[in-house]
């Protein structure tokens, strides 16, 4: 009997790991940003760190491989048009990570030549993990380092956007990864949002919606 219950117990906290995708409306996100930033009385500067959260800031920069990624801002350098970007805070230390990494995998395999990108942000990581993370996974999209390690720093989530987005959006994990923002480009007004683990067959279905034009 106790083995039963051990394993429903299990099968509730796996499952409550892989979330649905949830439409968010960008410009409800904005005026809860603007309301954040009043509340927190933050600086000029803080406000425009945090607006450039609408913009995907924390996904351009220089990846890896040296090479400038922007998949989101056609206003800044390096700017590469896509149908649709996956764009994942990961963790190289996060368990979950690990586990959604080989259906991510195959997602990109499956729809990267038909206009999907994935970009991977790794928070609170040490860089040289996350190096050795992406060879041995050989991760073929571009990978950034967003925020220094937590055994540094144990506070450093508190002053990321990532945590601060996620407060937003209410997910109120610690750590907070993996996080997914699905960006369609024909739909720029709603982001689609999974915070853990996405279902690979529920993602597959949404890409080959929108990848196959209907």
């Amino acid at each position: 009997m106790l083995i039963v219950l051990i394993s429903l117990f299990l099968g509730l906290f796996i499952d409550d790991e892989k979330t649905n995708i949830q439409p968010v409306q960008v410009a409800a996100l904005k005026e809860q940003i603007k309301s954040y930033a009043e509340r927190e009385n933050l600086s000029e500067n803080e406000r425009d760190r945090l607006m450039g959260i609408l913009h995907f800031s924390d996904f351009i920069g220089v990846d890896l491989n040296g090479n400038r990624i922007n998949f989101s801002n056609p206003e800044y350098e390096g700017y590469t048009s896509s149908k649709i970007v996956i764009f994942g805070y990961y963790a190289e230390w996060c368990p979950n990570c690990r586990q959604n990494l080989p259906a991510t995998l195959r997602l990109y395999e499956k729809y990267g030549n038909k206009g999907l990108a994935v970009v991977l942000n790794f928070m609170y990581s040490n860089s040289d993990r996350v190096q050795e993370y992406v060879r041995e996974n050989e991760i073929p999209f571009p990978v950034l380092i967003g925020s220094e390690d937590r055994e540094e720093n144990p506070e450093v989530r508190l002053e990321t956007t990532h945590y601060i987005l996620r407060t937003l959006l209410d997910d109120y994990r610690r750590w907070g990864t993996p996080f997914y923002i699905i960006y369609v480009h024909d739909i720029p007004d709603t982001w689609f949002v999974v915070a853990g683990e996405f279902i690979e067959s529920e993602v597959d279905e949404f890409l080959n919606y929108h990848l196959s034009g209907n």
